[in-house]
């Protein structure tokens, strides 16, 4: 699932960039919550740093930046994981809405510490603090949650026709 969702993540990253670029949405926020919820923490935070790492590369921040974001964000938050779940499609949205605020915070906080180039108006507030963590859960909700609960579900109604199929019951007859 993390594979996956990895792959999906870039690939809504490269789209992102070519289709609609002026909607700001945190790519690998969703992948972040399934490393933040599946993995210990030591693994989701190399993992988090080589998706900030990737997202360096393709941005024009300060190097580093991104890589220092996700790894700080799971640091924070992972102590709160035992109130979420990976499975529940709900959990991983409000989970991915907490990562994309705090993310946001931090990149803020960061980009004032490293580059100072960076306006500040009031509608930042609405559009980037509050209104970019709702559509990084809406997408997440969206491209992860309901695809992957489908998939899940679809393989067991699967499994279990195959298994009912492979052991008939004696009953019937």
């Amino acid at each position: 699932m993390l594979i996956p969702s990895f792959f999906l993540s870039l690939f809504v990253l490269i789209m992102q960039g070519v289709m609609i670029p002026r909607v700001a949405i945190l790519a690998f926020a969703p992948f972040l919550s399934l490393l933040t919820l599946r993995l210990k923490l030591p693994q989701a935070l190399w993992i988090g740093a080589g998706a900030g790492a990737l997202m360096d590369l393709l941005s024009e921040d300060p190097m580093g930046l991104h890589a220092l974001n996700y790894v700080i964000v799971i640091g924070l938050l992972y102590r709160i994981r035992k109130h979420f779940s990976y499975n529940h499609p709900l959990h991983l949205s409000l989970f991915t809405l907490l990562i994309s605020f705090f993310s946001t915070v931090i990149q803020i906080v960061l980009l004032f510490l490293f580059d100072r180039r960076i306006p500040f108006g009031g509608k930042w507030i609405f559009g980037d603090l509050i209104g970019m963590p709702v559509l990084d859960a809406l997408y997440a909700f969206v491209c992860f949650a309901a695809p992957f609960t489908l998939f899940e579900k679809l393989k067991h109604i699967w499994m279990v026709f195959w298994l009912k199929r492979k052991n008939p019951s004696h009953i019937s007859h």
